[in-house]
């Protein structure tokens, strides 16, 4: 199950992504999971558990006595425990996949935890390359960010940040610079090609970030956002639209087709302009919502017939090829304002201001999709019948821009 934290828990999930920016999952604490001990190790935990080489459930067999127990660290508000954690499957058909938290109704009833708290669990990998477990409360006996430092120490995001801005402040305290390329006429990437020089960057299509591997630079101006994240084509495979249209490369064409309405710009065609929410806010009127499957680890794109009333899944996305894409597309980044004169056909760039965005979290993402708040547009029209002619203007996941912050663990304004 995906957990939604309210707004005062997502400013502490931003204040814990300023000093560690791993990946991680959430679960909120009730009644029967407290007095049975018995937690939901659901589809995001697992993942994270099998890529740090901890536990694979499904290679656990039925029953607690062949559970796996691990050392892991609870950091408080005033002090960081060692506790152990014991992942299992229960001895029933199913073998459903559990984990259980050391002295859990001691630290309930020490006020350490409470029911409806939402618990952050994540995994670090320790200089000798281990991993190690650890879970804050976000709810209550919430630590200070100096205590989660000394607990976890900071990432290779924030050690590499601090060691770049004695030269940002420099470049922002110098005034005017030559355009890199020397005199001629101004191109858009002049302004992030001479941030780069300055940095001591080498200018290429390199596959990694540009500063150290690990963060981009890039140029950012006025006050425009971004509010496309990025676009990704679903799979058809086991829906109607397959059934419909056995050619895989025409499936989207299909989709526009099928599930389209008469378009009034373009006369015998069928056009579908639509945005796509949570099954809460599915902001749309044809039937359609997102719908977060973690069992299966995909997003399904569902329909409901207004006719029959049927729910059926007409599209879907893996869960590990949104991840991928939501990576590629926003490493952690310094977006560069700046202003520019020329002065006898010399190009002078002078860097005012610069913002830092940390990458993405997935699991963020996957909540903010359940909170209606990442929607997937459809934007397109085709022809009703024989060839498929028209057009399709580039489907895309979208963000509300004030959510924006949420996603990307704030975006901070580099002050010195």
């Amino acid at each position: 199950m995906i957990f939604v934290p309210y707004p005062d828990e997502s400013k502490v999930i931003n204040e814990i992504h300023k000093i560690r920016n791993d990946e991680y999952a959430l679960l909120r604490l009730t009644y029967t999971m407290i007095d049975k001990n018995n937690l939901d190790a659901n589809g995001i935990f697992r993942s994270l558990l099998l890529s740090a080489g901890i536990v694979d459930y499904e290679k656990l067999s039925h029953g607690g006595d062949h559970g796996i127990s691990v050392d892991a660290i609870y950091i408080q508000k005033s002090k960081t425990e060692s506790i152990k954690i014991k992942f299992y499957r229960v001895k029933n058909n199913r073998g459903d996949r559990r984990f259980s938290i050391e002295t859990i109704k001691r630290r309930v009833a020490a006020k350490e935890m409470n029911e409806g708290d939402l618990i952050y669990i994540s995994i670090l990998k320790k200089e000798d390359g281990s991993p190690l477990i650890y879970l804050i409360n976000l709810t209550h006996n919430i630590p200070d960010a100096q205590t989660i430092l000394d607990a976890l120490g900071s990432d290779l995001i924030s050690k590499t940040l601090e060691e770049v801005k004695p030269k940002l402040k420099e470049i922002l305290e110098g005034g005017f610079y030559n355009n890199s390329k020397g005199v001629g006429e101004i191109a858009p990437k002049d302004v992030g090609d001479t941030l780069e020089a300055l940095l001591g960057i080498e200018t290429n299509n390199r596959d990694d970030a540009d500063y150290e591997g690990v963060i981009e630079v890039k140029s950012k101006g006025g006050s425009r956002t971004l509010d496309t994240l990025f676009t990704l084509r679903p799979h058809f495979e086991g829906t109607i639209i397959e059934q419909y249209e056995p050619n895989d490369r025409q499936r989207v064409s299909a989709f526009a087709r099928l599930y389209g309405y008469d378009s009034d710009k373009h006369p015998g065609y069928s056009s579908l302009y639509i945005t796509i929410g949570s099954s809460d806010a599915p902001q749309n009127n044809q039937g359609f919502f997102l719908d977060v499957d973690e069992e299966n680890s995909r997003v399904n794109l569902k329909h409901i017939d207004s006719k029959t009333k049927k729910v059926e899944i007409a599209a879907f996305w893996f869960f590990d090829e949104l991840k991928e894409q939501l990576y590629q597309k926003h490493p952690s980044t310094l977006w560069v304002k700046a202003e520019h004169r020329v002065i006898n056909k010399m190009v002078q760039f002078k860097y005012n201001e610069i913002e830092f965005s940390r990458a993405p979290q997935f699991t963020t993402f996957l909540s903010l999709i359940k909170a209606g708040k990442i929607t997937y547009d459809w934007r397109g029209y085709t022809s009703k019948t024989g060839k498929y002619t028209g057009k399709n203007h580039g489907n895309a996941w979208r963000i509300k821009p004030n959510s924006k912050s949420e996603l990307f663990g704030e975006i901070e304004k580099i002050s010195f």
